[in-house]
């Protein structure tokens, strides 16, 4: 049985492009004027030219409306159903404090997402050691390299704040789940069709 971790938060979800991403959909609205991306970077202050007082305010109103609102990227949960399928074990491992975690559990059971395990833990490199993870789905730069320097295959989805981590043997980079999908079958069918199928 293939171990997949998987993120939530623009992996499972579906963000929005760029320009108008819902975290800058919600910005826009909150600070009552139009806010742009003036840097590549997670750090959402960096990253909108935003004070840390006026963000910790912004996250304090609106993160549980993000979390939410946010719809499920395209063939994210018809992937994970194949999978399960076919004895993938899909064990979830988010960034998101554990006071979101009702919240989390009802929106993956609201788009119908087939998952084994959840976890909120930031520090996912030893978690997924611990669980035996045989191959990443992540957005989060740091996280893609921390969790690839223990020999874990990652494939990172395509966003402006990783556009800087270079693929190598163990991190690939992908654009959607139909990419996602075909990379995971052709590991199941080249290296672990045994455990896969």
């Amino acid at each position: 049985m293939l171990k997949i971790g998987i993120d939530i938060d623009g992996v499972l979800t579906d963000e929005g492009p760029d320009h108008d991403n819902i975290w800058l959909q919600k910005m826009n609205n909150y600070f009552d004027k139009q806010i742009k991306k003036v840097e590549d970077t997670y750090q959402l202050a960096e990253a909108y030219g935003l004070q840390n007082e006026e963000l910790n305010a912004f996250l304090e109103d609106e993160l549980a409306n993000i979390y939410r609102e946010a719809r499920p990227a395209i063939d994210a949960c018809e992937t994970l159903k194949e999978l399960k399928a076919k004895n993938a074990e899909l064990i979830l491992i988010t960034a998101r404090n554990k006071e979101f975690k009702e919240l989390t559990l009802n929106w993956l059971n609201e788009h119908d997402f087939p998952f084994d395990e959840l976890h909120h833990n930031k520090d996912k490199a030893p978690l997924a050691v611990k669980k035996g993870i045989e191959l990443f789905i992540e957005d989060n730069q740091s996280n893609a390299l921390e969790i690839s320097q223990n020999q874990i295959p990652v494939l990172v989805v395509n966003k402006y704040h990783n556009k800087n981590l270079k693929e190598n043997n163990k991190i690939k980079r992908v654009n959607n789940w139909q990419e996602i999908r075909k990379h995971i079958f052709a590991l199941s069918v080249d290296t672990v069709s045994n455990k896969f199928f």
